[in-house]
């Protein structure tokens, strides 16, 4: 038999015991081992108790921003004076719902002054009272999609649904069988509003079915121009538009056209 065979043999042999052997662990190795798998295991299951509530949870808390936040100053005015007419919520009740009051300043002119049915509060409430209640209301109480109204949209909307009666300067005007619009420009530009929720009289409710939030908004921010417009300077004549300023600019003009004539008349009959 060739040597190298039996070399290659008993060295294949020797390799082969080596690899099917099993190396053995020492007891303290053991121990190590199933120590480390036990804190591993138990670790997180121990600290699960403890962990702290997911950031989800925590913005869950606070989902809604019409909860009322403790000690909340303007948050305890609204809840002591309002929500008995217009609910906890400004869902509305006795009173309108405060989807459509995105504004500041369409809420405060409001609370202080009243209404054709709301009560004044401006005795009652201080005038820091009064704005941080406006605020509360536009910034957590009313609809967000409030906050995207603009006047000029208001303009186009109230031309196109209400000048019909109330005029286009918001002064009134007459209805059928001896009825009259009232004059908006008497009332807060928000009295708009609630008329247009709630309707009443010969005006129909406009919100929900013809006008939305946003829509309902901007006519109120237009009336609010209408109510207070900025004056270009001079005498404002009431604000009862072009027909009222054209009338007086005329009476003005007959009256130096007749001065101008009274005057050359003198000097034409006069002896040379």
């Amino acid at each position: 038999m060739d040597r190298s065979a039996v070399h290659n043999g008993e060295r294949r042999g020797r390799c082969f015991c080596r690899a099917s052997g099993r190396p053995r662990l020492r007891p303290l190795a053991q121990l190590c081992v199933v120590l480390v798998v036990v804190l591993a295991v138990a670790g997180p299951a121990g600290a699960s108790p403890q962990a702290s509530p997911s950031p989800a949870l925590e913005a869950s808390a606070s989902a809604n921003p019409a909860v009322e936040a403790p000690g909340d100053p303007a948050a305890k005015v609204f809840a002591e004076n309002c929500s008995g007419c217009h609910g906890t919520r400004g869902e509305g009740g006795v009173g309108p719902p405060l989807a459509a009051a995105g504004f500041a300043s369409l809420v405060a002119p409001m609370v202080a002054e009243g209404g054709i049915e709301m009560p004044a509060f401006g005795e009652q409430l201080s005038d820091a009272q009064i704005q941080g209640v406006a605020e509360y209301v536009a910034a957590h109480i009313a609809d967000p999609a409030s906050h995207e109204a603009v006047v000029a949209d208001g303009g186009e909307i109230y031309r196109l649904y209400c000048a019909g009666c109330h005029s286009t300067t918001g002064r009134g005007g007459a209805l059928t069988r001896g009825g009259n619009a009232p004059d908006i420009s008497r009332y807060p530009a928000a009295e708009a509003l609630a008329a247009m929720i709630l309707g009443g009289g010969n005006m129909p409710a406009f919100a929900g079915n013809t006008l939305d939030v946003r829509q309902q908004t901007a006519v109120g921010l237009y009336v609010g121009v209408l109510v207070d417009p900025p004056s270009p300077g001079g005498r404002g004549l009431g604000y009862l538009g072009p027909v009222t300023e054209g009338a007086v600019s005329a009476i003005a003009l007959l009256i130096l056209i007749f001065l101008a004539v009274w005057l050359a008349w003198e000097s034409r009959t006069a002896a040379p």
